[in-house]
């Protein structure tokens, strides 16, 4: 779901860290479910919430679920699944420049735990097949 720089408040802001939790708590415990299937096969996996940034409404600031397969500590494959991103826009253009008329907006997962579980489990599962 889009937001803009009006609806940024400490309610929203609360939601995306809950939201990041949340996505920690689930990857832990998918982790722990697969850690030893991959291990058998010889590879690694690598499942994390990747934040950048500091403030969740400050253009730059991202945060995405990757799930990655290794083999001898090099990345196979990797899933990227955004849960938070906010951005500066020009005319719709994505800019780095404060540019008079440029529009912050935030864009927030809308998928539910079990969605991202299902997408998660069904990547490893697939990588497991190969």
């Amino acid at each position: 779901m889009e937001y803009t720089a009006k609806q940024f408040t400490p309610q929203l802001e609360q939601h995306i860290h809950t939201v990041e939790k949340s996505m920690q708590e689930l990857l832990k415990s998918i982790y722990a479910q697969y850690k030893e299937a991959f291990e058998k096969k010889g590879m690694e996996i690598s499942v994390e919430v990747i934040r950048e940034g500091e403030n969740p409404f400050q253009p730059g600031y991202h945060v995405t679920i990757q799930v990655g397969i290794l083999e001898k500590d090099e990345f196979l494959d990797s899933l990227f699944i955004p849960i938070w991103h906010c951005v500066r826009t020009f005319w719709g253009i994505r800019s780095s420049r404060k540019l008079p008329g440029s529009k912050i907006t935030g864009e927030l997962l809308e998928e539910t735990e079990e969605e991202i579980t299902k997408e998660v489990v069904g990547y490893l599962e697939m990588q497991l097949e190969d």
